[in-house]
């Protein structure tokens, strides 16, 4: 494992340490809030939003970002109580206020994806 994987995990699992989450848990809530993300800041329709999510390098992308709000919510986390924990993470998360946009590749290959799914959709009519 190389060293920036070796510290994405080694965060993960601080993060689920210090808001009593399971893997499971954490795993859930970052692709939940992906989604959320491509559907209030991305993409205005369902189908944009599924076809940029199917983009491995979308994915990729979200967690670098992720990752680094990890380091500043872990570097915050103290000895403050769970429920101001898991509000601050969840205010560090909200994608309201996300100002960071998606690089070029990662919006070509959900291109890839949306006009292979027009293309099926056209040979079906």
């Amino acid at each position: 494992m190389n060293a920036q994987k070796f510290i994405t995990e080694a965060n993960k699992q601080r993060v689920c340490q210090l808001l009593g989450w399971s893997l499971g848990d954490y795993t859930q809530y970052q692709e939940n809030k992906g989604l959320e993300y491509l559907s209030e800041v991305v993409c205005c329709d369902l189908w944009s939003v599924n076809n940029l999510a199917k983009a491995p390098f979308f994915w990729r992308w979200w967690v670098n970002h992720w990752n680094a709000r990890d380091v500043e919510f872990i570097a915050d986390a103290s000895n403050w109580p769970l429920d101001w924990l898991r509000r601050k993470y969840n205010d560090l998360n909200a994608v309201d206020g996300f100002t960071f946009w998606p690089h070029k590749i990662i919006m070509e290959q959900s291109y890839a994806y949306m006009i292979g799914d027009l293309n099926k959709e056209s040979v079906r009519v």
